[in-house]
């Protein structure tokens, strides 16, 4: 057999033999249904049906799933990042930007709203939330919406010159609906403007992920409680810090927007913090409606696990309800998605139960009808700039 001849049938047996250990191997090895990195759902295999295949999104789908858990994708989307970020010096790498001064910031890619899209979206949020506090009000009750800052808005500063109306809209988002809102008699509190009272100060908010750091959610927590206490007359507890004990974790804090640079950028100083009250507040937790530890935090094993956000309440649950035992104090609802977390490990002190509920996970009832079932004295309402007048997840109110 000539040398040629058994050069082209190795070749072939070589390229047959990756090609099936590439199957076997992306068939065989256990299937991920969240990219950590990306910070969003892989595909999943598409369920067939006629007219799928008709209009040929049933192998769309399969070329999705396919390139979702090709073998060795993450680590070549990890080697490509490096490229971009080390190599190329790119100034924007799978949607982040890093600024000047060493910040990571998500690039929003959305058009800009006109002036009738913001109007119209306001009116829809306005009357989902005059309903809701028409029906609070109905019992006693007290409904606070409240918004707070991204870190996109909060670093608005630290963007390139071409990208800086971004900020822009969000103030027009927000200015808009607080008009709206106080007009039909809603309350509303800007914590931006307590930031900026207190000298918008830069440690409030993560470099490299989108929520506020610890120090924020603090100093958000007690203007939301001497608003609270404006609004109801109350005299509750509001915590300072000489009450409580901080404590920045040693571990390093990989936020949200470094995940998406596959932890390549260096943000190795970047820490988070915790806290505890000097005086002790015993309390019960559950998760689901399942009891769990009575903990606000879940901290690593050790000083070197990597850890992020989801230490504070654990991430993102459903509902969460936390009971003091204390009746002679009120109890309080909070809805929101994750900026609510680390408020959480400080709101419920102050109270004889915190409930929380994240609607873009919790499905089991309405929320007029969950607030009708436990009639809180207390409705907290919190969302970030960037989601203001979304109309997905936490941003519809029924």
């Amino acid at each position: 057999m000539k040398s040629k001849t058994v050069s082209h049938i190795l070749f072939t047996l070589i390229f047959i033999g990756i090609l099936f250990g590439t199957l076997f191997t992306l068939v065989l090895k256990p299937k991920r249904l969240v990219s950590y990195y990306e910070n969003r759902n892989l595909a999943t295999i598409p369920e067939f049906s006629v007219s799928s295949l008709w209009d040929g999104s049933y192998f769309a789908a399969w070329e999705t799933y396919l390139s979702d858990h090709a073998v060795g994708r993450e680590t070549l989307l990890h080697l490509h990042t490096q490229t971009d970020l080390d190599v190329l010096h790119r100034p924007m790498v799978n949607d982040i930007i890093a600024s000047e001064d060493d910040k990571l910031l998500a690039f929003y890619v959305d058009p800009p709203k006109t002036d009738e899209d913001v109007a119209a979206a306001s009116s829809v949020l306005t009357e989902q939330c005059a309903a809701i506090n028409k029906q609070i009000q109905s019992y006693g009750g007290t409904f606070l919406f409240a918004s707070v800052p991204g870190q996109t808005s909060y670093y608005a500063d630290s963007y390139p010159w071409y990208l800086s109306d971004t900020a822009d809209q969000f103030e027009l988002h927000r200015d808009v609906l607080a008009a709206d809102l106080k007009a039909n008699g809603v309350p509303f509190l800007d914590i931006g403007k307590y930031y900026d009272s207190l000298g918008h100060p830069v440690d409030f908010y993560s470099s490299t992920d989108h929520h506020y750091t610890y120090r924020g959610a603090f100093a958000a927590y007690q203007d939301i409680m001497q608003q609270i206490n404006a609004l109801t007359g109350d005299d509750l507890k509001i915590y300072t810090e000489d009450e409580l004990e901080f404590r920045t974790l040693p571990n390093h804090s990989l936020g949200s927007r470094a995940r998406k640079l596959y932890s390549v950028h260096d943000n190795a100083e970047e820490r988070l913090t915790i806290s505890s009250f000097k005086q002790p507040v015993a309390f019960r937790r559950y998760d689901n409606g399942t009891e769990v530890a009575a903990s606000c935090y879940t901290l690593p094993a050790n000083d070197t696990t990597e850890i992020s956000y989801t230490i504070y309440m654990g991430g993102d649950q459903a509902e969460t309800v936390i009971q003091t035992d204390r009746p002679e104090l009120p109890n309080i609802l909070i809805v929101g998605d994750s900026y609510t977390n680390a408020l959480e490990t400080l709101l419920y002190a102050s109270f004889n139960e915190m409930r929380s509920l994240d609607l873009r996970h919790y499905q089991e009832k309405p929320l007029s009808e969950y607030i009708a079932d436990y009639q809180p004295d207390i409705v907290l309402y919190l969302r970030d700039y960037g989601s203001l007048l979304s109309a997905e997840g936490n941003g519809t109110l029924k």
